[in-house]
């Protein structure tokens, strides 16, 4: 009993810390945080399901192109390629379980935000708008 309430708050205390919010064009958008390399490897794999309103925001320490693929991911994202400004540069669909790489066509990336297929359609987020991170 006592090995698992310290993995409850572990995972309480994980989800404080690395989550926090994106605004964008007045939508606000939880999102967990993937900086390391081994984050950004792991992304959004091996889950079955992402809460509406939430994404993964990876962060690279060079602006370069990016390149994304869905290995082991099940769920169908969409993609916004963000420039070191925050400012969207590119909205890319990704499908489920694609081994391809999706290369943002800009060689001014620094993030990329993963969010629910379609998400950025339904909250009208459009190339040029920018990510406010609180």
């Amino acid at each position: 009993m006592k090995k698992l309430l310290v993995l409850l708050v572990n995972i309480f205390l994980s989800y404080i810390l690395f989550s926090k919010n994106v605004v964008i064009n007045g939508t606000i958008l939880n999102i967990e945080i993937a900086e390391s390399s081994s984050e950004r490897a792991k992304g959004l794999m091996n889950r079955d399901f992402l809460e509406e309103d939430s994404g993964m925001l990876f962060i690279w320490p060079e602006v370069s192109q990016k390149c994304m693929w869905m290995k082991n991911t099940k769920i169908p994202l969409s993609i916004a390629f963000v420039d070191q400004n925050f400012l969207v540069r590119e909205i890319k669909n990704l499908r489920p379980m694609n081994t391809d790489s999706i290369c943002s066509n800009s060689k001014s990336i620094k993030y990329a935000l993963e969010v629910n297929e379609g998400w950025f359609k339904k909250n009208n987020i459009k190339v040029f708008h920018r990510l406010e991170i609180n």
